[in-house]
């Protein structure tokens, strides 16, 4: 069975796939990859993905085209641009469309890392919104 927190490297770029695999890894992130916006569609149509890591020079699709197919199926997906340096421009459309966090290209084990903890810090926090707090529902905790 999957779980809330599976991951999708979209990327076809393999040092950086391995890179973010390793640290993912490291981390108890359970991932896929995908090597275009169809293929990382159709894992999120099947499975419960909880972030996407988005190389931003993927040559099949913009932000816009991932953006909308994965919203589409699971409005909850966090997307997380991997920027390459000389992308200011689309680091600031991403962001103003919604991406749940934008971190330079290569990626550094720390930026990863403060992306999990942010995503799991939001989910906490939408869990908690939705059935309140976990100390009220396992008072034990």
């Amino acid at each position: 069975m999957s779980t809330r927190w599976e991951a999708v490297i979209l990327s076809t770029d393999l040092e950086w796939r391995h890179a973010l695999a390793r640290t993912l890894s490291d981390n108890g992130i359970d991932f896929a990859f995908a090597t275009s916006v169809d293929d990382c569609r159709e894992i999120v149509a099947r499975e419960c993905v909880g972030l996407i890591f988005w190389d931003s020079h993927l040559a099949d699709g913009g932000y816009r085209d991932l953006l909308d197919s994965v919203r589409a199926l699971d409005r909850r997906v966090k997307i997380v641009v991997i920027s390459h340096l000389d992308d200011w421009n689309r680091q600031l459309e991403t962001a103003r469309m919604g991406a749940f966090g934008v971190i330079p290209f290569p990626c550094q084990p720390t930026d990863v890392e403060w992306i999990l903890s942010r995503a799991f810090r939001a989910e906490r926090q939408e869990m908690e919104t939705r059935f309140g707090s976990v100390r009220e529902l396992l008072p034990h905790y």
